[in-house]
């Protein structure tokens, strides 16, 4: 398994070099600029690793989607136009917030265990 990792490495780097040597790699959009910061970077290793899998697959936490629910139940709530609506909305709002907050809790439990 070694071997093939080494070959691997090996072939890549000699592809980067040649790409090089062509000019292929000159005036690539952002060169010369830093690289834009990880949003990962306060994460542990194991935990940054699966992170990035899963934001870059279009994943996006419960805690996002429960946020999103809440800002809409609010902008719902202000457009109620009886007593009754006003009522059911803040009721849908209350329990969106409890859930999101119930969400944020259980993320920082798992996460302040990194």
């Amino acid at each position: 398994m070694l071997d093939s990792v080494d070959w691997k490495a090996n072939a890549a780097e000699h592809r980067i070099a040649k790409a090089i040597r062509d000019g292929e790699l000159d005036n690539l959009p952002g060169a010369g600029k830093p690289l834009p910061p990880d949003p990962y970077a306060n994460l542990s290793d194991s935990v940054r690793a699966a992170a990035r899998v899963l934001g870059n697959s279009g994943y996006v936490p419960e805690e996002v989607d429960l946020l999103r629910e809440m800002n809409e139940a609010r902008e719902s709530l202000k457009a109620a136009g009886t007593e009754q609506e006003r009522t059911a909305r803040m009721r849908k709002f209350c329990d969106a917030e409890l859930r999101y907050n119930l969400a944020m809790d259980r993320h920082r439990r798992m996460f302040s265990e990194f």
